[in-house]
């Protein structure tokens, strides 16, 4: 099965599960914290529950596996984003991890990451999960699953030329 069928089979079952636990339990649980959640309970880490496509699940076996699952998920109010950083130069920054945003969408990459796969450093896509190889721009759905496209040299070279803390690996494109 292609992984655009699966992905729309999951959004349709995860939309039935997500509405019902959020009447259930009287909160508003986003896609992204439902898909953390399941994630969660299968094994996975924030950075890979894209893996849940690959159970296949209906609405009523996602309920299920959540059953028992605590959502205490902070609630974001507000995101503010400025074009340039409004703390002044002497205020100490972290060196461990940095957030991209290109073309409307949020990569994260962090220096120290648990697992150096596909490269060290790599990209987590905050949307989506997928990891970017920050060499070749290869995406990945999980550690081992490469996917079969990958973003092109002029958006590889975009995203590097906005990291500015981190050392990335050498382009390979």
């Amino acid at each position: 099965m292609s992984i655009e069928i699966k992905l729309s089979k999951y959004i349709k079952e995860s939309d039935k599960a997500r509405q019902i636990l959020s009447e259930r339990l009287g909160i508003t649980i986003s896609s992204l914290d439902f898909q953390i959640a399941l994630g969660s309970v299968l094994g996975y880490d924030d950075h890979d529950s894209t893996s849940v496509l690959e159970h296949e699940f209906t609405a009523e076996q996602m309920l299920e596996k959540l059953g028992n699952y605590e959502f205490n998920f902070p609630e974001e109010i507000a995101s503010v984003t400025f074009e340039h950083s409004i703390l002044p130069k002497s205020v100490p920054q972290r060196l461990d991890e940095e957030e991209i945003k290109n073309k409307g969408e949020i990569w994260v990459i962090h220096k120290n990451d648990k697992d150096p796969f596909p490269s060290d450093p790599h990209a987590h896509n905050k949307a989506t999960g997928y990891k970017l190889h920050l060499g070749t721009g290869d995406l990945y759905s999980n550690k081992n699953k490469p996917l079969d496209k990958k973003i092109s040299k002029k958006y590889l070279i975009a995203i590097r030329d906005k990291v500015k803390n981190i050392a990335l690996p050498d382009l390979l494109v």
